[in-house]
This record gives C-alpha cells, structure tokens and sequence, in this order.
C-alpha cells in the first residue's frame, strides 16, 4: 500500500472580508468542512474558523482536485448555513481562495500558526 505525505494550506475569506461567522455559525462550518473532507478522502489535519475567514490543513492523495474541494466546501456550505435559522448574519464567500502546498519538515509550524490564528487576528476571535 502506497504512502502519501501531501499537505496543503487552504485559506478563503467571506465577501469583502466582512464577519459573517458567528458562533453557531462556526460550530455547524467546522461539522459541514470535516463531514465534506471525508466524503472526498481528504484528512482535516487542523481547521481553524474565525469571523472572516477560515484555515484548513489537509493531507491529500496524489490525484486531488482542489476546485472541486472549494467549491463543495464553499458554494454548499454558503448554500446550506443561509437556510438555517440561527444564522443571522447570512454567508457569502470570496470568490477566491489560497492553495499552499506543506512540506512535512514544516508540517508542525503550519498546524501552529493555524491554531494560533485568534492571537493573529484577535479581532476576529469568535467568542466561545
């Protein structure tokens, strides 16, 4: 059985970065983005979800789309969570996204700097 280590960072922002993720919000986001990574054989290494925009660290095979990744993540998450009542603020994602690959050697700092998103950006810390 082949061993695969591809990793990659993947960051969106909502439309014109404004913060449309609140706490429910955030908690149904991270079920939808693992539940989605599964159906696509892709392993969540760490995710982290702030007000304006969301990190996500994945391990990959070798034959992956990313398009396809991004648009089930984006476009049916955005479709889904506006349908649900406790959503307030309403979600809409930038059309953009970022595909960074991740070497093994740096595959500590990459998880570190994800976690450590809501000290990068405090403003954006979704209240627990």
């Amino acid at each position: 059985m082949s061993s695969y280590r591809l990793y990659f960072h993947l960051v969106w922002t909502t439309h014109d970065r404004l913060p449309m993720i609140d706490g429910a919000t955030q908690t149904w986001l991270d079920g939808y983005i693992r539940r989605t990574a599964i159906a696509e054989r892709v392993e969540v290494i760490v995710l982290a979800i702030l007000r304006t925009h969301v990190h996500l660290l994945i391990r990959t095979g070798p034959r992956f789309d990313f398009a396809r990744l991004a648009q089930l993540i984006k476009g049916g998450s955005s479709h889904a969570v506006n349908r649900l009542p406790e959503n307030k603020l309403g979600l809409r994602w930038a059309r953009e996204y970022s595909a960074t690959t991740v070497s093994p050697r740096s595959l500590q700092q990459a998880i570190r700097y994800i976690e450590e998103q809501e000290g990068h950006h405090p403003g954006e810390a979704i209240p627990r």
